[in-house]
């Protein structure tokens, strides 16, 4: 990467609040879970890697629409028509197995809300 890319992404990584650490699907499940815990999550609830999101009333029809942006986003990829299924958004582990490894080159960015 040359010089002015690494002070965009320097300045990009910290105006979001996204590190390098989450360029691999760790780093993805552990940034989109700490942004499932601020905004989704009731008080007194932590939702893990495993909680199934729909299954546990988390997500439903309108929360759905914001978890696919966050996905978006933080992959830097749009999610395709045929690959928006429950299945493919059941839990946090899930969402990165499917969808953390299409991420583009340097887009792998979330903007905190």
């Amino acid at each position: 990467m040359n010089g002015e890319n690494r002070r965009i992404d320097d300045v990009i990584a910290h105006a979001t609040g996204w590190s390098d650490m989450t360029d691999d699907r760790g780093g993805f499940i552990e940034t989109m879970l700490d942004w499932l815990n601020r905004t989704i999550a009731p008080p007194g609830v932590t939702i893990g890697a495993e909680t199934p999101l729909f299954r546990s009333g988390l997500i439903n029809s309108i929360r759905i629409l914001e978890l696919i942006a966050w996905t978006e986003r933080a992959t830097g990829r749009p999610v395709q028509d045929r690959d928006i299924r429950m299945d493919n958004f059941q839990n946090v582990a899930r969402i990165a197995e499917v969808f953390a490894e299409r991420r583009g080159p340097s887009l792998h960015r979330e903007v905190r809300q």
